[in-house]
C-alpha cells in the first residue's frame, strides 16, 4: 500500500473498531487462549510455512490489534493502563500490517473458526478490521474500484442492464437454451458477473438444468447480479443496497424463491446476510442451484445420464457454500451420479481448504503473491488424489484456482457441477 496514512486515518480506524465490539465480540477476544490450533487450519500459514514460518499468519494474531482495543476501554486493567500513559498506540505501519492481514491473507474461509477448541469466529473479527480500514479509505484500491462498479454499474465487473441482456442473448443463442427474462414466475435464478463475462458455461448449464425439471423461473433485469462486493470490503451502506436491487427485483416478478448461482459469497450475502440487513421485507426462500439439483435428483423431477465423466476426479468445496453455508454432502452426491472415478481429497468435508481467492483477494494484485504460497496447500490435496480433473461449485474458485494454477504451471483442470450434470441431460437426450 502506498497511501499516506494520517493521524485522521489512524483515530478513526480505532473509533471504528471501538464501536463494533458488542457482546458477541467481547467473548470471542476473550476467548482466545493463545494455542495455535489455527495456525495450521490456515492457508495462508500453511502456504508461509512451506520456505519460512511468519506467525503474523496466524489467525488469532489478525484479530491482536482489535484485541487490544478492546481491553484498552472494556476491561479494568486496561483502562488502568491507558489512564497511566500506557494505552494502545497505532502507527502508519500497523494500518498497512492490518491491511495485509485482513484483506491480503485472509479468504474469511472459516477453517480456522472449525478447528478452534473455543469455536471463535475468526472471519467475524477479521470483518470488523476490514470495516475499519474501509470506513477510513484504505480498502485496497483494486477492491475499492470493484466497488465502486458494483454501486455505479450494478457488477463489480461493469456489467450493467445493457450488457446483461446482451450476454444473455448470446448465451441463450450459443449454447441454444432457452432463458425467460422479466417473466411471472416461480423462481429467479439469478447469476454472477463473474459467470455471465468468463464462464458462460455454467449460465447455459444452469438453464438446461432449470428447463429440463420443468420449473417456472426466470431471470431478472433488476436483480441481475447475485454477487455482492460490500461484503467483501466489509461497507454495510454497499451491502444493503446491492441486496435492495435483488429486493425490488425478485418481488416485481412475484417469485417465492431465489435460485443461487454456483458462486460462495452470492449464497452468504443472499441466504443468510440479507433477512438480517431486510428482517420484515426478504420473505423468499433461497437455495443454492447445487441444493436445488440435489433436490430435484431426490424427487425423481431430474434424471440424468449417471456416467458421463469417465477419468478420475476430485472435489473442490466452496467454503461460503460449503462450510460456512453447510452445502457439503449434495455435491458429493451429485458427483457420485455422473462420474465413475470420484475421489474426494479430504474424509471429513469441512475441512477442505479454500482456493485462496475468496473474500475479495483475488481481484487485489497486491495480494497475488500471499495468494500464490497459499495454493501449495490446495496443490498437495488435489496431488493426494491423483487426479487432474477438479469440480467446482463457485465460479470465483474457478477462476482463482485456474489462475493459480497457471501461473505456478501446474496440469489441473476446473469444470462447473452443474456443468457436468448439463453434459449428462444432453448424453441422455442424444
Amino acid at each position: 500500500m502506498t497511501k499516506e496514512i494520517t493521524k485522521e486515518h489512524i483515530e478513526g480506524f480505532y473509533e471504528f473498531c471501538k464501536n463494533s465490539i458488542n457482546a458477541e465480540v467481547a467473548a470471542y477476544l476473550e476467548a482466545c487462549v493463545r494455542c495455535g490450533v489455527c495456525a495450521e487450519a490456515c492457508l495462508f500459514y500453511m502456504g508461509e510455512s512451506i520456505s519460512n514460518i511468519d506467525p503474523k499468519l496466524t489467525p488469532a494474531y489478525k484479530a491482536d490489534l482489535l484485541r487490544e482495543i478492546y481491553k484498552e476501554n472494556y476491561t479494568i486493567l486496561g483502562r488502568i493502563k491507558k489512564a497511566l500513559g500506557f494505552g494502545v498506540k497505532i502507527t502508519p505501519e500497523d494500518l498497512k500490517e492490518q491491511v495485509r492481514l485482513a484483506f491480503y491473507t485472509c479468504t474469511k474461509c472459516d477453517r480456522c473458526t472449525k478447528a478452534c477448541p473455543m469455536g471463535i469466529d475468526t472471519p467475524r473479527l477479521v470483518s470488523i478490521v476490514r470495516g475499519a480500514l474501509t470506513s477510513v479509505g484504505l480498502t485496497p484500491e483494486d477492491l475499492a474500484q470493484a466497488v465502486k462498479l458494483s454501486i455505479e454499474k450494478g457488477s463489480p465487473l461493469g456489467v450493467d442492464i445493457p450488457t446483461f441482456l446482451q450476454r444473455i442473448q448470446f448465451i441463450s443463442e450459443e449454447y441454444e437454451v432457452d432463458i425467460p427474462i422479466d417473466k411471472q414466475a416461480d423462481y429467479v435464478y439469478i447469476p454472477s458477473s463473474i459467470e455471465l463475462m468468463k464462464f458462460p458455461v455454467a449460465v447455459a448449464s444452469a438453464a438446461k438444468v432449470l428447463n429440463r425439471a420443468s420449473l417456472n423461473w426466470t431471470v431478472s433485469t433488476i436483480a441481475h447480479e447475485a454477487t455482492n462486493f460490500g461484503l467483501f470490503a466489509d461497507d454495510k451502506k454497499v451491502t444493503r443496497e446491492m441486496l435492495r436491487r435483488v429486493l425490488e427485483g425478485v418481488r416485481a416478478l412475484g417469485a417465492k424463491t431465489i435460485i443461487a448461482p454456483e458462486c460462495g459469497h452470492a449464497y452468504q450475502s443472499l441466504r443468510f446476510v440479507a433477512p438480517n440487513v431486510f428482517p420484515k421485507e426478504w420473505s423468499f426462500e433461497v437455495i443454492n442451484i447445487v441444493e436445488l439439483v440435489d433436490r430435484l435428483l431426490n424427487e425423481g423431477k431430474l434424471k440424468i445420464n449417471r456416467k458421463v465423466v469417465k477419468e478420475r476426479i476430485t472435489l473442490h468445496d466452496s467454503c461460503q457454500i460449503g462450510r460456512r453455508g453447510g452445502v457439503l454432502r449434495e455435491p458429493r452426491r451429485i458427483l457420485k451420479e455422473v462420474a465413475e472415478d470420484f475421489v474426494d481429497s479430504v474424509s471429513i468435508p469441512e475441512h477442505n481448504i479454500c482456493c485462496g481467492g475468496g473474500g475479495g483477494v483475488l481481484v487485489i494484485k497486491d495480494a497475488d503473491f500471499d495468494r500464490q504460497r497459499a495454493y501449495f496447500a490446495k496443490m498437495n490435496l488435489f496431488d493426494k488424489t491423483g487426479a487432474k480433473l477438479v469440480a467446482c461449485y463457485c465460479a470465483n474458485c474457478m477462476l482463482a484456482l485456474t489462475r493459480s494454477t497457471q501461473e505456478l504451471n501446474r496440469d489441473y483442470s476446473f469444470v462447473s457441477l452443474i456443468e457436468l450434470v448439463a453434459k449428462a441431460i444432453e448424453e441422455e437426450e442424444g
